[in-house]
């Protein structure tokens, strides 16, 4: 496909539709983990939910770096500049080690400290940090394989993500039971069943590279480290790695709240946020796809089709997320009873759906905007975006909710849902004024 002239619905069907599917199985495959934590006992469910938001910390470089990497890698390829292309893609991956590594043993070194402001204690904290023990230690697997998959995003490749993800879900089905009951190695099994299957998708993506047009970057005087190289992925993946870094602080705050009405509101919450995430994936889909096509377009100067890009994605993430919306919230108690049949549990659960509910709209509008601006080089300007809405507001307006009116659980969710619409609607407005004046200075030379 050509990124440059195709006409846009239909790249943004060809590659938002496989990173969908291929997001589906990912989140099938926390869903496995949930169902299989489940059935050891509702404290390892617990734990595995508290340790959600812990990992995603260490996990938010791997994703910075594959989409530090599929912006620049497709500028380079928008502008003409093969071999810088190559270059760029070769330092992304001996990148992704290096720093994946380091966040992973520093995430894992300050975890009980982060549960203990949690306010998490007793026999679900042990479990965290049990998991944690092995998934972070073993995080450059995760980030070699994201940062392939930015190298084969910035071509339009978006099918062997998708189909490294489906033998993924596959494989876990199998290596959890085997792992967890079949050894007895319990929590420790759940973890050790990711680790194997992200170094399988790390190994076949490494391979679809080596066949792909940018397969040159794999030669080792690309690997070794240029330090100017490395400015460049780290100025340009630190606020992508940041604004997922926010994502986790933000559900750190959520989880601490929701703490405080106990074990049983965390394992609701950890249940909701994997359906919310199922409802969630056509927009991740969309995201791809918009960083993939402005990231190129802005590399050729093309900047009324990447105009379009942004107003066609919104049109399209809009109209499933207000579906999606109203879905989630007539079926949120019998999705939620599929995980458990604890009352306590399914009331949290449904009660944070039918908020999200509400939400889903503005996640359109806050990843499409967020995509341009990367796309564009302007990718410090979604992460202070993401700190208003992940932290600042949040913060405030649970703390006022809890402390001030002594609300219930509900005055959580409505936070999230006052926050988030607030923040978002101020980026679409900031992310549209950048695009049009790119166009407008195009058209005025």
């Amino acid at each position: 496909m050509d990124l440059t002239k195709d006409p846009i619905p239909h790249l943004l069907k060809k590659i938002a539709v496989p990173a969908s599917i291929g997001m589906f199985f990912n989140t099938m495959y926390y869903i496995v983990d949930n169902f299989y934590a489940g059935m050891l006992s509702s404290t390892a469910l617990a734990g595995i939910s508290l340790a959600a938001p812990i990992y995603f910390m260490g996990i938010a470089v791997s994703i910075g770096v594959g989409q530090g990497t599929n912006a620049l890698v497709g500028n380079a390829r928008g502008e003409g500049r093969q071999d810088l292309a190559e270059q760029i893609a070769g330092q992304a991956l001996s990148f992704a080690w290096l720093s994946a590594i380091l966040i992973g043993f520093i995430v894992l070194f300050f975890a009980s400290d982060l549960f203990s402001l949690m306010g998490a204690e007793g026999a679900y904290l042990n479990d965290a940090l049990s998991y944690l023990s092995i998934i972070l230690p073993t995080l450059a697997f995760s980030a070699h394989a994201m940062a392939a998959n930015g190298i084969l995003n910035s071509l339009g490749d978006t099918t062997s993500f998708r189909n490294s993800l489906i033998v993924a879900f596959l494989a876990n089905i199998a290596l959890d039971p085997l792992l967890m009951f079949g050894f007895g190695w319990g929590v420790y099994g759940l973890a050790a069943a990711t680790a194997l299957t992200q170094l399988g998708s790390a190994v076949y993506l490494t391979w679809k590279v080596k066949r792909s047009q940018l397969g040159y970057c794999l030669n080792w005087h690309h690997l070794i480290p240029n330090w100017t190289q490395y400015k460049a992925l780290f100025n340009q993946s630190l606020p992508a790695s940041t604004n997922m870094f926010l994502i986790a602080l933000g559900s750190i705050i959520v989880t601490s709240a929701v703490a405080r009405f106990g074990e049983d509101a965390v394992a609701g919450l950890g249940i909701a946020l994997r359906i919310e995430q199922l409802v969630l994936l056509p927009t991740v889909g969309i995201n791809i796809a918009v960083l993939s096509l402005v990231s190129v377009n802005y590399g050729a100067r093309q900047f009324q089709r990447m105009e379009k890009v942004a107003a066609d994605s919104i049109k399209i993430g809009t109209a499933m997320m207000v579906l999606g919306g109203v879905l989630v919230f007539v079926f949120a108690r019998p999705l939620i009873s599929l995980f458990t049949d604890d009352p306590n549990i399914i009331e949290t659960g449904v009660g944070y759906l039918r908020v999200e509910a509400i939400i889903l709209p503005a996640y359109v509008l806050s990843f499409v905007s967020g995509a341009v601006l990367q796309g564009m080089k302007q990718a410090t300007v979604p992460m202070y975006f993401n700190l208003v809405r992940q932290l600042v507001l949040p913060s405030l307006f649970i703390a006022f909710a809890l402390v001030i009116l002594d609300t219930d659980i509900f005055g959580i969710w409505w936070s999230i849902a006052i926050a988030s619409w607030l923040t978002v609607s101020l980026q679409f407005v900031h992310m549209r004024g950048r695009v049009k004046q790119a166009v407008q200075f195009q058209q005025d030379a």
